[in-house]
């Protein structure tokens, strides 16, 4: 909880420094659109994402528009993005385990050094347990997931075909305030590389899909 809210802050200062930037800075920003409360899909160019000097994701939360957000500092493992109207993420190995600015927001996962993303070889058929916290009155929950055998599959990132493997998640979830509920969640990772691509998760049974693309990561990979 204190390191999320020390992460929370310098993410906030940060946002205080980007608004503060050059012109030039500036600019950039305002053509990347990092806005999670647009009405409409945010689209960008294979040069946008090229020319970008820090890492660009692109965000679908359940129904709403494709957002984008940038990576703002890599701490322990731990990927802090955000967006310029302040929504933040937190992820570790691709996984969600906080996130800011958002109506139901995850505030804390526990056992994240076992999670069967951080060794999908050794830990593919291993059940992964652990406890949550959420930010609208579910605490201590259980969840407990694994994963799936793999598949190959392509996928299109800036209309570009990408080859990848993708594993599934099987999620059982049971909350005192919820009750019990079951969901999947989908990785695929770039078959030559192992980078993780694009992923589709749920953080709890009230929480919304979320869909990440990783862009940047992408067209590093097209262009080698």
């Amino acid at each position: 909880m204190k390191s999320f809210t020390r992460s929370f802050l310098v993410i906030s200062a940060f946002i205080l420094v980007v608004s503060a930037c050059s012109t030039t800075q500036q600019a950039y920003l305002q053509n990347v659109k990092m806005y999670f409360a647009s009405d409409n899909d945010t689209t960008l160019t294979m040069e946008d994402v090229k020319e970008a000097t820090v890492d660009l994701i692109y965000v679908r939360n359940g129904d709403r528009p494709q957002a984008t957000m940038a990576l703002a500092f890599i701490e322990s493992n731990q990927y802090k993005w955000l967006s310029q109207d302040g929504v933040i993420f937190i992820t570790e190995n691709g996984r969600l385990v906080r996130s800011s600015g958002l109506d139901k927001n995850l505030i804390f996962v526990s056992n994240l050094s076992t999670d069967s993303l951080k060794d999908l070889q050794s830990r593919r058929n291993v059940p992964w347990n652990r406890v949550i916290d959420t930010e609208y009155g579910d605490y201590g929950v259980a969840l407990s997931s694994q994963m799936s055998a793999s598949t190959d599959q392509l996928i299109s990132i800036q209309t570009r075909q990408l080859k990848t493997t993708k594993y599934t998640e099987s999620v059982s979830y049971q909350s005192s305030k919820y009750g019990k509920d079951e969901w999947t969640n989908t990785f695929w990772f770039h078959q030559e590389s192992g980078q993780l691509l694009k992923s589709s998760q749920k953080t709890s049974s009230q929480s919304d899909n979320i869909e990440i693309v990783y862009l940047s990561r992408a067209m590093r990979l097209l262009e080698d």
